[in-house]
């Protein structure tokens, strides 16, 4: 028997006072989603661990049948593994998302939706200017990358902000911080352009 697992990551979104406090999925005219709802099985299920921070790629993992409180390591190892790129001893992996800054406040979380082949040429030059036998980026879609680094382990122990929770908001209050941070807040220092 085969299944299929439909996940609408973030659809079902928060009420809206304006309208009569419905959510935008309960407004919208969904004629195939209801016809699909009505053949499927269809429940609520907790898919965070309790202390874990909510991200669709921890909820995927434990939709899948994964628990999260151990396997899950970041968003980054899942995309690297999707990439086929290989992840060795004294190796790891980050997610690393071309962003757009003006004047020190986050404008764009994904640079504009920056095209891929302009951002392959954005992650060719950060090979070239900072690339190195123990580091390297490898480009991804649009604006969504990766970096490896080697010989780092303590940088998995930096608390880093995902670009996209900080909208308008002072780059600097955001930075990675804690133990391993300050080889992450020294690439992107370096990477500014």
């Amino acid at each position: 028997m085969k299944y299929c697992i439909l996940i609408m990551d973030g659809a079902s979104g928060w009420p809206l006072p304006k309208h009569g406090g419905k959510t935008c999925l309960e407004l919208a005219d969904s004629p195939n989603l209801d016809a699909m709802a009505q053949e499927a099985l269809v429940g609520l299920v907790g898919t965070i661990p309790p202390g874990m921070e909510p991200g669709s790629a921890c909820a995927c993992m434990s939709v899948l049948g994964y628990n999260p409180a151990v396997y899950y390591r970041g968003r980054s190892a899942i995309e690297a593994k999707g990439m086929d790129i290989p992840i060795g001893e004294g190796e790891v992996v980050f997610r690393c998302n071309l962003v757009s800054v003006r004047d020190g406040k986050m404008l764009s979380y994904s640079a504009g939706y920056i095209s891929t082949e302009e951002a392959k040429a954005l992650i060719a030059s950060l090979n070239k200017n900072l690339g190195s036998d123990t580091l390297h980026f490898y480009p991804g879609v649009s604006y969504r990358h990766i970096c490896k680094i080697k010989g780092h382990e303590d940088t998995l122990s930096a608390t880093c902000t995902p670009p996209h929770d900080i909208p308008g908001k002072p780059i600097k209050e955001f930075f990675p911080r804690g133990p391993g941070s300050n080889l992450l807040k020294d690439l992107m220092a370096r990477s500014e352009v």
